[in-house]
């Protein structure tokens, strides 16, 4: 199961009919987010912002549901070295601390 989900979340996979509706949803999470974050930014648009913190964290929420199996998967991404150290290499890859901010969502 684990690689499956795996095979599922890695991008790209044109042959997994799963995986590419995976890359297709996350894209169109990230969009919605952009939009959202954008959005909260006109004040004429603050009868809204009820809507927008909804979506802000549903699309969060999935982005960390990904990271968390993005770390779980990691030996399968690194399987040349150990578990931990798969799940370290990929926290401190590009991706991983991509993914983190990401999901930081600092508000100033």
């Amino acid at each position: 199961m684990k690689e499956k989900i795996f095979n599922i979340i890695q991008i790209g996979d044109k042959s997994n009919r799963i995986s590419r509706s995976f890359d297709f949803f996350i894209t169109i999470t990230i969009i919605c987010n952009i939009i959202v974050t954008f959005m909260e930014t006109f004040s004429q648009l603050s009868a809204f912002s009820t809507l927008f913190t909804v979506v802000e964290y549903l699309t969060v929420s999935i982005f960390c549901i990904e990271y968390i199996l993005r770390i779980w998967t990691a030996n399968y991404l690194y399987p040349e070295v150990s578990s931990g150290h798969a799940r370290l290499k990929f926290l401190c890859s590009f991706d991983g601390v991509v993914d983190l901010l990401t999901i930081i969502d600092v508000r100033m």
